[in-house]
């Protein structure tokens, strides 16, 4: 802003800054070391002036009202905070539109950055999580922003831990800009280093035409042409015959129920350690606060499964050798049991026909191969991995993975059928 003004009258480039610029922040110190910043940044304005800069920054909620400001902003700009906030009907009524469940922080702000924003064209800067792209607890802010402001560009940071201490999400550098037609933004990564940071191109990423629906990115250069044939295949775990829900124990509200000893009506417990990281099944709880038995509350007692299902642990890293991390929990320890009881660190993914045209077990060969785990990351933005993220998934027709799964090589035939030659 102050190089566009550098031929201007100092005293009027001052004034001009003084009107263009604002920033809102609840903590009074923050707010003056703004405004001590941006007048040690105009110091020679300040100087052949011979005139103080005003306060530019002001002490102010931005998730209250902000109808006197909105549409006003070529530029919004903005680091918001992560987390959940308290719900009230005051915040659900403001921000409606990019709500679904509970609010989180950096959800509102990013929809009040694009209120902020002029509608003709006005940009929005922000630094953000990147849970967002996918997941069913942001599918409205994901139809606010294609609806309102699509994005320009997306470049992910590659190693969060050395950019920003004690991150758990996936972080990304956004831009977005109001009123724009545009289905499509550039991708990038970002890699810190030593010399500093260097940003590596992509590819692209096109809105889907469900405004709801996952945003599907590349993550690497290599991965331009594989989201393309995501973009082109036929189905989904529904069309296969399966739906995905969480395990329904949520152990720490049923202690007294948990037991270390089998007993009379007495169930086993599925923990996510059964889930081990080569995709096998292996019933065990050694680690603390993990006991093997649970009693159930009569036959309908809701934490209960009775069906074979594929199990995939709903935690895991982008650092980690694999995201998607399954396993088929056999028929025969049903048989044996009966009656089991699913810790919700797991997802199941259940059949929802009598004869789904993909058996259990080959859903979870699919799942274990390569390719699968590398469709999950470019839809993926956060640790957690949720039963929508895998419902989206896109994968091949059920007769072209049934023969893939068949072949000598499945790896590579799976592989193929995506596009990828080796």
């Amino acid at each position: 802003m102050l190089a566009a003004m550098r031929e201007a009258e100092p005293a009027i480039a001052l004034a001009s800054l003084g009107s263009r610029l604002r920033g809102w922040d609840l903590d009074p110190f923050a707010v003056w070391l703004a405004n001590l910043a941006v007048e040690a940044v105009a110091l020679p304005l300040v100087a052949a002036s011979g005139r103080r800069l005003g306060p530019v920054a002001e002490m102010r909620d931005a998730l209250g009202p902000f109808e006197d400001a909105a549409g006003q902003f070529d530029l919004v700009m903005g680091n918001p905070p992560f987390g959940k906030v308290k719900d009230n009907p005051a915040i659900r009524a403001r921000f409606a539109r990019s709500l679904h469940g509970h609010p989180n922080l950096y959800g509102l702000f990013t929809d009040l950055a694009v209120h902020l924003a002029k509608p003709g064209g006005g940009i929005v800067a922000y630094l953000t999580p990147a849970s967002f792209l996918a997941g069913h607890y942001f599918k409205a802010l994901r139809r606010t922003l294609h609806k309102h402001a699509p994005p320009v560009t997306f470049d992910l940071v590659e190693s969060r831990k050395d950019v920003f201490a004690d991150v758990l999400q996936e972080v990304a550098l956004c831009t977005y800009r109001r009123g724009s037609k545009r289905r499509q933004a550039e991708c990038a990564v970002v890699h810190a280093g030593r010399d500093g940071l260097t940003v590596q191109p992509t590819g692209t990423l096109i809105l889907p035409r469900d405004p709801e629906a996952p945003w599907i990115l590349p993550r690497s250069a290599d991965d331009a042409a594989f989201v393309a044939h995501m973009r082109e295949m036929p189905a989904r775990l529904a069309d296969w015959g399966y739906a995905v829900s969480t395990g329904p124990l949520v152990w720490n509200r049923h202690k007294p129920r948990l037991h270390h000893s089998p007993g009379k009506n007495r169930v086993p417990v599925v923990w996510a350690e059964a889930v081990t990281q080569d995709g096998r099944f292996m019933y065990r709880a050694t680690k603390k606060n993990h006991a093997p038995w649970f009693e159930p509350r009569g036959a309908e007692d809701p934490n209960i499964v009775t069906r074979p299902c594929v199990l995939v642990q709903r935690t895991t890293a982008k650092e980690q050798h694999r995201r998607l991390i399954a396993a088929e929990m056999p028929a025969e320890f049903m048989a044996q049991h009966g009656r089991v009881t699913v810790e919700n660190h797991l997802n199941m993914v259940m059949p929802i026909v009598a004869k789904p045209k993909v058996p259990v077990s080959a859903v979870a060969a699919f799942l274990a191969t390569t390719v699968a785990d590398r469709v999950l990351r470019c839809i993926n933005g956060s640790v957690a991995v949720s039963a929508s993220e895998l419902e989206a998934m896109p994968l091949p027709a059920a007769d072209d993975v049934l023969a893939a799964l068949a072949s000598p090589d499945p790896e590579k035939v799976v592989a193929g059928l995506y596009g990828v030659s080796e």
